[in-house]
């Protein structure tokens, strides 16, 4: 009688409900489906799936999240040695902002590469380099191995694997853009643009900041782009298109500050903010007395 074993499958990989994409419909937030080098990621309305039959689980997407919301793919374990990623068969390319993180959790300042897979790696080395030269941090050294000759005696063969499993380490680093800012905690990876002149002070871009990145406190404004992971949930929510965040790598990034003051409209009476001391009519009103209505 035949005999079937029965194999659990491992789970297929989703995205959860803390993603950006699913609690604000107009979102502009595409990091895991821009670093997908098989374009398993797609979006519909509030909702984002991986194609299970496409993602190989590279792992790229887990660099980028800023809310963390990918389940189910795990960071490629890969192989270490004397401050060294060591890359001698091939596997999934790592993403510059993988690199990153081993660079600060590791402290690894250098990849030995397999001639043959040198063409396929050095394009990502160049780009880390020139982020860390931005973060005026040491840059990455890059020896070229030789292929190894191949003893067919099968005692030598098993003896020297072990000797190789001995003085190389295997490991996974840390995910998430919130992993890497604790890493670099005095830089930032986003630029945060206030344009004054057609902003409103409604606040509500500090409202749906998760990070506490945009804060209205004490007649500040304030921007912290070292806590800004690039959700661009304050763009979504910008009536007036006066905020916009942008990839941009700045080292010892401190806080920009901006004053407003408390004001009354004396047409409704209401209370608002005005960036100048004189207001007299908070915006909704100025836009009634731009279209006529008084």
């Amino acid at each position: 009688m035949r005999r079937f074993i029965k194999v659990d499958l491992p789970p297929e990989p989703i995205i959860n409900d803390k993603c950006v994409r699913k609690r604000l419909k107009q979102s502009l937030c595409d990091s895991c489906s821009k670093v997908c080098p098989v374009g398993a990621i797609t979006f519909a309305h509030l909702d984002v799936k991986i194609d299970n039959e496409l993602c190989f689980q590279c792992g790229n997407c887990l660099f980028t999240c800023p809310v963390d919301a990918i389940e189910n793919i795990a960071p490629h374990e890969r192989t270490h040695q004397d401050n060294y990623l060591v890359v001698n068969h091939d596997e999934p390319l790592a993403s510059t902002e993988e690199l990153l993180v081993w660079h600060r959790q590791y402290q690894i300042r250098g990849m030995k590469i397999a001639q043959s897979l040198v063409d396929k790696w050095l394009p990502v080395l160049a780009n880390l380099n020139l982020q860390l030269k931005t973060l005026q941090e040491p840059i990455w050294q890059l020896i070229i191995t030789e292929p190894t000759d191949i003893d067919s005696g099968r005692r030598f063969m098993l003896f020297r694997q072990k000797l190789d499993e001995k003085s190389l380490n295997k490991n996974q680093v840390r995910t998430g853009l919130n992993a890497r800012k604790q890493l670099y905690p005095e830089d930032s990876w986003f630029q945060i643009q206030l344009d004054k002149d057609s902003c409103i002070l409604c606040s509500a871009c500090a409202k749906v900041c998760d990070e506490g990145a945009i804060k209205l406190e004490n007649n500040i404004f304030m921007l912290d782009e070292k806590r800004c992971t690039g959700c661009m949930n304050c763009e979504v929510v910008c009536f007036p298109k006066s905020i916009h965040v942008n990839e941009q790598v700045a080292k010892n990034n401190e806080p920009t500050h901006y004053h407003y003051y408390n004001a009354h409209c004396e047409k409704c009476r209401l209370a608002f903010l005005s960036w100048t001391p004189e207001a007299k009519l908070c915006p909704i009103c100025i836009q009634h007395q731009k279209q006529g209505w008084l």
